[in-house]
């Protein structure tokens, strides 16, 4: 029956015990697509609330700012109406890299592209039908007939509209972490695979170099428990990057470089362990093999033990009989020639 590593342990044993990576390829390849499905859930669920948090701050700062700088404008029917008829652009450096774009002309962000390019902060656009945020690579687009219908308003101002996101804080929160975290998953557990079944190739090569045969699910499993180390390094520098704006320009070498690593290292313990296997088997059998020579040896020994001993008996045997025999004689002899006695009287005189 085939035993299931804990979600914790199998972590605690891609990333310290390299020598254990035997127990990791014993499991079925759909519990280690498993395992990297859950392990990017985490990845996800943690960054989507970073994201998240920063773009509840983003909002407050907007609103802030809106409130001093912007123009007044509605929004109905008709979507988006600026009372002076001027597309605007605004721009907070504060503590947010952010501009604020309306132009209520568009209903698609085509037109600021070059813009959003050249730019390395974050867009927020106020569009004829929609609002548009972006940062750091996610998209939220929020309509205003949603907007409205939800609120029951038929006619949203500047100033009803800051009251809006400023009192619904939480459920704007809510739909921001629903959006980054639905797109965040996909596209993060997408690439993961992908790197996964790129490392397993390297495992196959490098395995097939190193003389040690592995299925091809083997080779997945190691590929992917190579990135779990990678994963969690790159949701810290993400955590650390979202708050901070902190960049590291060779991230992702780094990223690579450590699942080679990990990868050449387990297949040379692999190829030690294998070494060790054979050696162990070879001296096993040389031990048996001097046994039964041992045994083969002692035998014939004991047979020439065993002969001088009874030929030694024999002689033995025999000699004791002789004298027995010539003992009875003598004692026959005695009793039909008896010595004579001495003469007591004679000797007197």
């Amino acid at each position: 029956m085939e035993k299931k590593i804990p979600f914790f342990k199998k972590i605690i044993l891609s990333i310290k015990d390299l020598d254990k990576y035997n127990l990791l390829i014993a499991e079925k390849m759909r519990r280690s697509i498993i395992y990297l499905l859950e392990l990017m859930l985490i990845f996800t669920l943690v960054l989507s609330l970073i994201m998240t948090y920063k773009t509840r701050e983003l909002i407050n700062e907007v609103c802030e700012y809106a409130n001093e700088n912007i123009p007044n404008f509605t929004i109905d029917e008709n979507g988006l109406v600026l009372e002076n008829s001027e597309n605007t652009v605004l721009e907070i450096n504060k503590d947010l890299k952010l501009k604020l774009v309306l132009d209520d002309d568009v209903t698609n962000t085509d037109n600021y592209k070059e813009q959003m390019e050249e730019y390395d902060g974050n867009f927020i656009f106020a569009l004829k039908d929609k609002l548009v945020m972006t940062s750091n690579g996610t998209t939220t687009e929020l309509s205003y007939t949603d907007l409205r219908n939800n609120y029951e308003i038929d006619k949203i101002s500047k100033e009803n509209l800051i009251n809006i996101f400023q009192d619904n804080n939480l459920r704007f929160s809510a739909v921001i972490f629903a959006s980054i975290f639905g797109a965040t998953y996909l596209i993060y557990t997408v690439s993961s695979l992908i790197d996964a079944l790129a490392l397993s190739l390297l495992v196959i090569i490098i395995s097939k170099m190193a003389k040690i045969t592995l299925k091809y699910s083997q080779a997945v499993t190691i590929g992917i428990s190579a990135l779990t180390l990678p994963i969690i390094i790159n949701l810290i520098y993400s955590c650390v990057n979202i708050l901070t704006d902190f960049y590291m320009p060779y991230f992702q070498i780094m990223y690579t470089l450590i699942s080679y690593i990990y990868i050449v290292a387990v297949i040379l313990i692999m190829r030690s362990d294998l070494i060790k296997k054979k050696q162990l088997i070879k001296a096993t059998i040389e031990i048996k093999e001097l046994e039964k020579n041992l045994e083969n040896k002692e035998k014939p020994d004991e047979k020439k033990k065993e002969e001088p001993e009874d030929k030694e008996e024999k002689p033995k045997d025999k000699n004791l009989g002789e004298v027995k025999k010539r003992v009875k004689g003598k004692l026959k002899k005695d009793k039909d020639n008896p010595e004579p006695q001495a003469n007591i009287e004679g000797g007197e005189n």
